[in-house]
């Protein structure tokens, strides 16, 4: 093995900003993650890096199957850019009316 070789970098120990239930996304910096377990907030987390996901989304958007998707806090995932972070890539369309969407994290 490489003598530089970290991790597989499929997780990451993170610090929760706010409280986090199992399958919450959080943004960190450009890194989307998935928290693993309940995570109080301040307290230490992993989060999933790789991986296809369902997570909430704004229903008006009809998100179409490999749109890029951006994280909004209030919305969830959103094809609006903004000030919003890349979350990753839509791995199947969400229609008009449905407020989740699968999607590929950090594609």
């Amino acid at each position: 093995m490489a003598k530089n070789y970290v991790q597989d970098g499929n997780t990451v120990r993170f610090t929760a900003t706010a409280a986090m239930k199992s399958g919450d996304v959080a943004m960190i910096e450009n890194l989307a993650v998935v928290a693993e377990n309940d995570v109080a907030q301040g307290g230490a987390g992993v989060g999933l890096t790789t991986g296809v996901f369902t997570v909430k989304a704004k229903a008006a958007d009809d998100i179409k199957q490999g749109a890029i998707v951006y994280w909004s806090a209030t919305e969830g995932a959103t094809i609006t850019a903004g000030s919003n972070k890349r979350l990753g890539v839509a791995w199947r369309a969400s229609g008009a009316t449905v407020d989740t969407v699968d999607v590929k994290i950090n594609a």
